[in-house]
């Protein structure tokens, strides 16, 4: 009997203090955002004329992180944000996934990576948006040699396998929360869904990711949609939109 009581006792206690619990580090408080703006420098990314002018993607995904740093510095001051990149150099996806794994995370917080990017296909009716997540399948290096010290203790309850087991929830709790959101607070576009694909951004970022596709490049109607102004100010918008319904 006394053994009895004493188990509920240390269960009372835990559901109490969550804190001694060995919690999913991916989805402790949301407090640092890595925004990564496709492509970049040399790389142009999806490109076409289009009304008179030649249109690349690398200046449209930049100009939205942009937008959305600028969003989040004012409605999210507490934040801390990380651009990969934002002076048009060149980034490869390796130094990319660096940037993100390797800022260093406040206590007991967590991180989002979020790319940015504009897709293309080789039929122009193509349209609307989607958003990406790594292959739930794929176990990806969660700590190794390169882990910043101060991110060992935050993984070290769990092994590889209960760490990309854990990723995989995170992951399908973020592109959810984009899909709906967007599709909120972009109601006349098409919603294409969330997508599993293996690419490098995404394996290399080991912290719940993922990649929007804001649209088709190809497609005349959001190409010109592209090109104004304030829609890529909508656009970071229903971005920030996406990241507040995580915070909260």
């Amino acid at each position: 009997m006394a053994a009895i009581i004493r188990k509920a006792l240390i269960l009372t206690v835990l559901a109490t203090f969550p804190l001694f619990a060995a919690t999913n580090p991916f989805t402790l408080p949301l407090k640092t955002i890595i925004i990564d703006a496709g492509h970049g420098g040399y790389d142009p990314g999806a490109t076409r004329f289009f009304d008179g002018e030649f249109v690349v993607e690398r200046e449209l995904t930049l100009d939205i992180a942009l937008r959305l740093e600028a969003l989040l510095a004012q409605k999210e001051p507490e934040l801390h944000v990380v651009l990969t990149w934002g002076d048009d150099t060149y980034l490869s996806l390796e130094e990319r996934g660096r940037i993100a794994y390797q800022t260093i995370l406040r206590p007991r917080s967590s991180a989002l990576f979020l790319s940015i990017h504009v897709n293309s296909a080789e039929h122009s009716t193509a349209k609307g948006f989607e958003v990406l997540t790594k292959l739930a399948h794929k176990e990806v290096p969660i700590v190794d040699s390169t882990t910043p010290k101060e991110h060992i203790a935050l993984f070290s309850k769990h092994s590889k396998k209960e760490l990309n087991g854990l990723l995989v929830q995170a992951n399908a709790h973020v592109a959810s929360t984009f899909s709906s959101v967007l599709s909120k607070g972009l109601p006349e576009q098409i919603n294409r869904g969330v997508k599993e694909k293996d690419l490098w951004v995404l394996n290399a970022a080991r912290m719940p990711a993922v990649l929007v596709e804001v649209g088709f490049l190809s497609n005349d109607e959001e190409a010109a949609l592209l090109l104004q102004d304030a829609y890529r100010r909508r656009l970071a918008q229903v971005l920030l939109s996406a990241i507040q319904a995580l915070i909260t």
